[in-house]
């Protein structure tokens, strides 16, 4: 009779487990004040018309230097111990958060309350070129082959819990505390991740051949080996696509639709009880409850020789439900449905986009831990990283163009156009059969 696989019982996996949930809670918090906290401040400076692209920029800065720095952080991650990658990003960005807190606490004026956030970005974002693909490429190296689906699972599950801690209390807090406080929350969260990680141990090889070769070669070898695994390079591409729209339909959207819908309503649905900021909580929040429920489920299924089906299924679906999503807030902004009825439906179609996400990135974190080889691993994941995000940077900075030189509802149509034609694109082609 088969033992049930408990993969907490691997104390490497626990520690992994538990600083990511502490520093990311953090992280995710942060983010959700950033995300309205950038706007408001790119208001008082440069007034309604640009603030959205002054906020698509600062959405752009971050993606570009992780485009840019990824693929020498997956050949570092592939050289070097993998852990220490992680607790060293992780006190860096950790320090550069609670030095920018700092900053903020002295009260500065708004423009140089945005330099200080861009710059805080520029480094955020290079400690993430290299945190990503040591973080991602080494659950192979602790855990069993056994416990991977599982440990896969859980750590996905877990960031759709992390999603909601994060957003609950970012909800709360914002509308409570000064934004520095946050700050300082933030950077805490990861110095007490960067502490736990301290203690993980693998077995690292640092001593191979690939040592002897320079790091653009090293490059050039992880994209040489992804663009080999044709159905795989195939489903890197669509994602690829896929972002490209989808950022805008979120990153961009949302913090406009909280600023400058919502919060101009005279009431909305228990505007007595909650804020704006809360409303925006919980639609985000709804996305990650789903997220939670579908990993549990994903987590007790046995691994499969093939996804292909599924990942296609879920692309097809996710496009459908983001398609939806734009219509209803087009309806809004033309003042053809209520404020209420669309908090009640951006809640329920979150939970939707939960399901069909979650039913994606898992099979494809499978797929790459499982077929990829060991030694290629970092440098695959951070190729693939690099080509799945290339365009997100300016995605977002589009947006920010196209909101603030035409309307919010051209970008809703550009978006929703995009997405249908690639999800039928890929579907068609019938390449994640191999998967």
């Amino acid at each position: 009779m088969s033992t049930r696989v408990n993969v907490f019982k691997n104390k490497n996996f626990t520690l992994l487990f538990f600083g990511v949930l502490v520093s990311n809670v953090a992280h995710i918090l942060f983010n959700f004040v950033i995300s309205l906290y950038v706007l408001r401040i790119a208001k008082e400076v440069y007034g309604d018309i640009y603030a959205p692209l002054v906020q698509g920029i600062y959405l752009g800065v971050a993606g570009i230097v992780l485009v840019l720095f990824m693929p020498f952080g997956g050949v570092l991650a592939d050289r070097i111990n993998k852990v220490k990658i992680m607790y060293f990003t992780d006190f860096i960005r950790g320090f550069t958060i609670i030095v920018t807190g700092l900053i903020i606490f002295m009260e500065p004026s708004a423009f140089i309350k945005l330099i200080a956030l861009f710059i805080m970005n520029f480094i955020l974002g290079v400690n993430s070129a290299f945190f990503n693909p040591a973080s991602g490429s080494l659950l192979k190296f602790i855990v069993k082959e056994s416990e991977l689906p599982q440990a896969s699972s859980y750590l996905h599950g877990s960031m759709n819990l992390q999603n909601i801690l994060g957003l609950v209390l970012g909800g709360i807090m914002f509308s409570i505390f000064n934004v520095y406080v946050i700050f300082l929350i933030n950077g805490i969260g990861y110095l007490i991740s960067a502490i736990t990680e301290i203690f993980i141990r693998y077995e690292c090889n640092t001593k191979g051949e690939d040592q002897k070769n320079g790091i653009l070669s090293e490059i050039s070898s992880g994209v040489k080996y992804l663009y080999n695994y044709k159905p795989m390079f195939k489903l890197v591409i669509m994602a690829l696509a896929i972002n490209f729209f989808t950022v805008p339909i979120l990153n961009n959207g949302y913090p406009y639709f909280i600023e400058y819908g919502l919060n101009e309503e005279v009431t909305y649905l228990f505007s007595s009880l909650l804020t704006v900021e809360n409303w925006y909580s919980i639609i985000l929040v709804s996305f990650s409850v789903s997220g939670i429920i579908m990993a549990l489920i994903l987590s007790n299924r046995k691994r499969k020789d093939n996804y292909g089906k599924d990942l296609a299924t879920s692309i097809m679906v996710f496009a459908g439900i983001m398609v939806v999503l734009s219509m209803l807030m087009i309806l809004y902004f033309l003042r053809l449905l209520d404020v209420n009825i669309l908090l009640i439906l951006l809640v329920l179609i979150n939970l939707l986009v939960g399901i069909a996400s979650t039913s994606f990135n898992i099979p494809v974190q499978i797929i790459m831990q499982h077929k990829v080889d060991p030694d290629q691993l970092g440098k695959v994941i951070s190729v693939s990283g690099v080509l799945s995000q290339a365009l997100i940077p300016f995605a977002s900075m589009i947006a920010g163009l196209i909101i603030s030189k035409i309307s919010i509802i051209s970008l809703y149509v550009f978006c929703s156009i995009g997405m249908i034609v690639v999800a039928i694109s890929y579907y068609s082609g019938k390449s994640y059969r191999e998967l």
